[in-house]
């Protein structure tokens, strides 16, 4: 049963029918649910496996996530998971169904204006690693203060370790602490950079894969 605010004409929410009603960003949003009784194609079993793969990486992703898309959903009626799976979705997916796996280099995690890293990289290092990008000592200000914003997946054991606000982009390098468990383990990497005022953000960078 749906309800509605501010009298009959004001905003739904719930269900009324095979209709849903909810309110996103104060906009009213719609739509139809409800089961198809045909068979599904061989095109809708890859694309139903797609969401539900994309779904269940991204949502161990979304305190990153959450701030790399930050940005993006101003003046939209979207959320920050809802941009995710439209910016990668479509892309990501490697391999023919039911084989599908996710091309972890082509993964998006943050889109944004700023200046996006500049030939990104990683490397092994004693306590974990470290990420380093070209950098200039004459850098302009704010561009100098941006900082990093870090992960590291675990495709294996499906764990994350982030930093959200690490070092300056002036530095040129940051490192992150893997715990020693698991530095043996396969890892996928990306970075990214946010401003130091949390208004803008850049596109992610994929720094490779390591133990791989």
């Amino acid at each position: 049963m749906a309800t509605s605010s501010n009298g009959p004409l004001g905003n739904h929410n719930g269900k009324v029918g095979n209709i849903v009603y909810y309110t996103l960003n104060n906009k009213q949003i719609s739509r139809v649910i409800g089961k198809s009784k045909k068979p599904r194609t061989a095109g809708q079993l890859r694309q139903q496996e797609t969401m539900k793969i994309c779904g269940e990486f991204f949502k161990t992703l979304k305190e990153f996530t959450n701030i790399g898309f930050s940005t993006e959903i101003i003046g939209t009626d979207k959320n920050q998971f809802n941009l995710v799976m439209e910016n990668n979705s479509k892309y990501i997916i490697a391999g023919d169904y039911p084989d599908l796996s996710i091309a972890y280099e082509k993964v998006i995690l943050s889109r944004g204006k700023l200046k996006a890293a500049a030939n990104p990289k990683v490397d092994k290092a004693p306590e974990g690693l470290r990420f380093s990008w070209d950098s200039d000592s004459q850098m302009p200000w704010p561009e100098s203060t941006d900082q990093t914003m870090i992960l590291v997946y675990f495709p294996e054991t499906k764990e994350v370790i982030c930093k959200l606000f690490g070092n300056s982009r002036i530095s040129g390098s940051e490192l992150l602490e893997i715990p020693e468990p698991l530095q043996a383990q396969p890892m996928q990497t990306y970075l990214s950079f946010i401003s130091a005022d949390r208004k803008s953000v850049s596109d992610s960078a994929y720094t490779g894969k390591v133990n791989l």
